[in-house]
C-alpha cells in the first residue's frame, strides 16, 4: 500500500437495516477523490458488529463495486467465535477485496492462546489476505508485538495490522525480520502527525470518513513536510471527534454523514436521535473546517 490514508467508513442503513447504497457510494467516491489509499468497509465505524449477517455481504459487495479498483478494499469480519468468523468469510471470499480485518473476539476479554487459536483458524479459513484489527477498548483483549512476529512466522497470508501502539510499530519497523510489504496502519488520531514523522505512514480512523477535506489536506501537507498545516487540519479533525463524545457520539456522527449528503443511519439501531439543539451546532462547525 501506498503511504496515506484509509477511512474507516460508516455503513449508511435505511430504516429496515439495509444497505443505502447510492449514498455509500458517493461516500467511497468522495474518500478516493480527496486521496484515499484504500478504504475500510465495516470496521468499528463502520458498526460491522450490528449489521444483519445477510446484509454484510452486501454491504462488502457495493465497496467492492465502488472503489472500481482504485484502491484496496479491505473487509470487517470479525465476530465472537470462530464458527461465526467462517461464515462472515464464506460469504464474502469471492468478492475483490485485499483483505479480511479481524479484532479479537470482543464478547468477553480472552488470553492469550484464545486469541492465537482464534487468528489461526480464520486465517486458514480464507485465501485471502488476513489484517488484525488492534482495539482493546472494545475487544478487551490487546494484540501485543509478541504475537505479531509469531503470527507472522505461522501464518502465510497474515499481512498486516492496525493500531493505535506506535511503540509496537516502531519496534516492527525496527525489526529485520519483519517483511518489507507487512501494512501497519495507525491508529491513534491525536498521533498522526507524529507516527507520520516516525515512518509510520499509514493511517486509519472512522473520523477520516466525515472530515474527507481536512484529512486530504493533511496528507498532503506532511507528504511535502508541512506539518503545521497537517497540525492545523488534526486539530480540526480532533475537535470535531470531541464534540462527537461530549453530545452523543453515533447519532452526532450520524447527522454529520447526513449532513455532507450521505443519507441513511450510520449508527447502532438502538441509538436515539440526537438532541435537536445540536445539529446546527455541528453544521456551524463543518463550515468552520471547510467540511461544508
Amino acid at each position: 500500500m501506498k503511504a496515506g490514508f484509509v477511512p474507516a467508513l460508516g455503513t449508511p442503513l435505511d430504516e429496515n437495516g439495509n444497505i443505502c447504497a447510492e449514498s455509500f457510494r458517493k461516500q467511497i467516491d468522495d474518500q478516493i477523490k480527496a486521496g484515499a489509499v484504500g478504504i475500510l468497509c465495516m470496521g468499528s465505524m463502520g458498526i460491522q458488529a450490528y449489521i444483519r449477517q445477510e446484509v454484510c455481504p452486501q454491504v462488502a459487495k457495493v465497496a467492492v463495486d465502488a472503489a472500481k479498483g482504485r484502491v484496496p478494499v479491505f473487509v470487517g469480519a470479525m465476530d465472537i467465535s470462530i464458527a461465526r468468523a467462517k461464515e462472515r468469510i464464506a460469504a464474502m471470499e469471492d468478492l475483490d477485496i485485499a483483505g479480511f480485518v479481524f479484532t479479537a473476539p470482543y464478547y468477553s476479554a480472552c488470553r492469550r492462546d484464545q486469541m492465537m487459536n482464534y487468528f489461526k483458524a480464520v486465517a486458514a479459513s480464507t485465501r485471502r489476505s488476513i489484517l488484525l484489527y488492534d482495539l482493546p477498548s472494545v475487544a478487551q483483549s490487546k494484540i501485543t508485538y509478541d504475537m505479531v512476529l509469531e503470527l507472522l512466522r505461522d501464518v502465510p497470508n497474515f499481512a498486516g495490522i492496525k493500531s493505535a501502539d506506535l511503540q509496537m510499530f516502531r519496534k516492527l519497523t525496527l525489526n529485520p525480520d519483519v517483511p518489507k510489504d507487512f501494512i501497519m496502519v495507525y491508529s491513534g488520531l491525536d498521533t498522526f502527525d507524529i507516527a507520520y514523522k516516525w515512518g509510520v505512514d499509514k493511517c486509519l480512523d472512522g473520523m477520516c470518513s466525515c472530515t474527507p477535506v481536512n484529512t486530504g489536506k493533511m496528507f498532503r501537507a506532511m507528504e511535502r513536510g508541512d506539518y503545521t498545516t497537517a497540525a492545523e487540519c488534526l486539530n480540526n479533525i480532533i475537535a470535531l471527534r470531541d464534540a462527537f463524545l461530549s453530545w452523543d457520539l453515533w447519532p452526532a456522527y450520524s447527522t454529520t454523514m447526513n449532513l455532507l449528503g450521505y443519507e441513511g443511519t450510520h449508527c447502532p439501531d438502538y441509538c436515539s436521535p440526537i438532541r435537536p439543539e445540536h445539529v446546527p451546532k455541528i453544521e456551524k462547525m463543518l463550515r468552520e473546517i471547510g467540511e461544508l
